[in-house]
């Protein structure tokens, strides 16, 4: 098998794992929300943990598929170095699907919001905290609207990044993140804008919850690390 038709086939795997890893980081965040809002049977919350348990599973193997995958990807493009504008353009394609992958750090024009617990007047201190599915929700609707890269206070998310609730704090890829949460993502400004502005959308309902939400801003510029958080048997729990 030659170096072209190994690239392509490893670009192909990139593709598909990436695609894997968006649907079941939705779908956790969907669960996730509803653990979070739930005031049903203990059955029901049972039912629904043990389907985050076994999708935050799914996640983790498709997070060592794209590392192995990746892998292959470094050693063959080593190989195709200085070879025919082809294989360059798939070189191009292969560092875009890397960026979507959180593997490389990545620099560009995007926007930023910061999300902040409520005041303590008048709002129930549990309504008032920023839970972890209201910053998912945000990650969620920017990666829809089409951003390459998010981090939440300077940490790189990806579709099965951790982003969990410990008391009054979040974790994001096991770090520990206070309040105030400002959300980075890269990807056309005015789009991204329009998304989180939307009526009756997703920075809405926040403030509605009583959510203190910034207006987003949109930067010329915004640097961003490579997604560093390592594999991990409990990740996501």
């Amino acid at each position: 098998m030659n170096t072209r038709t190994k690239l392509t086939l490893s670009l192909t795997a990139v593709s598909v794992v990436l695609g894997l890893m968006v649907s079941l980081g939705y779908r956790q965040t969907e669960l996730s929300a509803r653990l979070g809002s739930l005031t049903g049977s203990l059955a029901v919350n049972k039912q629904l943990t043990q389907k985050l348990s076994s999708l935050q599973a799914a996640n983790q193997d498709a997070e060592q598929q794209l590392a192995s995958v990746t892998a292959s990807l470094n050693k063959y493009e080593a190989q195709s170095a200085g070879s025919s504008d082809e294989l360059k353009q798939l070189q191009t394609k292969i560092q875009d699907e890397r960026i979507l992958a959180g593997t490389t750090p990545v620099h560009g024009p995007g926007v930023v919001v910061t999300l902040n617990d409520a005041g303590t007047t008048g709002i129930d201190i549990a309504s008032g905290i920023t839970h972890d599915w209201n910053v998912r929700s945000v990650v969620n609707e920017l990666f829809t609207a089409g951003a390459e890269a998010v981090t939440i206070n300077g940490v790189r998310v990806i579709a099965t990044s951790a982003v969990n609730c410990q008391g009054p704090t979040v974790t994001v890829n096991g770090r520990q993140l206070a309040a105030p949460f400002e959300v980075d993502a890269i990807g056309d400004p005015t789009t991204l804008k329009k998304a989180l502005m939307l009526s009756g959308g997703i920075l809405d309902a926040l403030r509605q919850q009583g959510l203190q939400v910034s207006t987003p801003q949109a930067k010329s510029d915004i640097q961003m690390p490579a997604y560093t958080s390592p594999l991990r048997a409990d990740a996501g729990k």
